[in-house]
């Protein structure tokens, strides 16, 4: 399917393509005065741009937003660490560890959290099943022993 959309779309470009000077100027004026048009269209509609400015600021908090929302309540599901991007950052580390003394463990904690990342997962070890687990391995009682319904037969084989 990939190569049919692909020869389909490669036709339409070459349709498209100009095939001598005339064609080739006529498409180059038309591209130029299409750019010109658009690169001109908030001098004639400052109204228009002003209120598209606006929808787009709208937009991007709504989506800033929702990523937090997301993230937040990924967090919570994997019991990652609690958000410290709220402090100002100082010297590589928050500013509320730089501000006072830190309680004893605490360092060990954060290094261990800076090695490890606050996506990662610890390892899980699994061991391979033994082979005294494993009863019988013929498991199949006769009606799965029979063959598969092929039909009916033919009068005079």
């Amino acid at each position: 399917m990939f190569l049919v959309r692909a020869a389909f779309w490669l036709i339409i470009l070459v349709l498209l393509l100009p095939t001598d000077e005339q064609q080739q100027s006529e498409v180059y004026g038309t591209a130029q005065a299409a750019v010109k048009d658009v690169s001109g269209f908030c001098g004639r509609n400052p109204g228009v741009c002003t209120t598209g400015k606006d929808a787009f600021d709208v937009f991007v908090h709504k989506a800033q937003f929702g990523a937090e929302l997301i993230m937040g309540f990924i967090k919570e599901q994997t019991g990652g660490a609690p958000d410290d991007s709220e402090a100002p950052i100082v010297d590589g580390t928050p500013a509320a560890d730089n501000a006072g003394a830190k309680p004893a463990g605490a360092e060990q904690a954060s290094v261990a959290q800076a090695s490890m990342g606050p996506w990662t997962v610890a390892p899980v070890t699994a061991e391979p099943a033994s082979v005294e687990a494993i009863t019988s391995q013929n498991t199949l009682n006769p009606d799965d022993l029979a063959p598969a319904w092929s039909g009916p037969r033919q009068a005079g084989i």
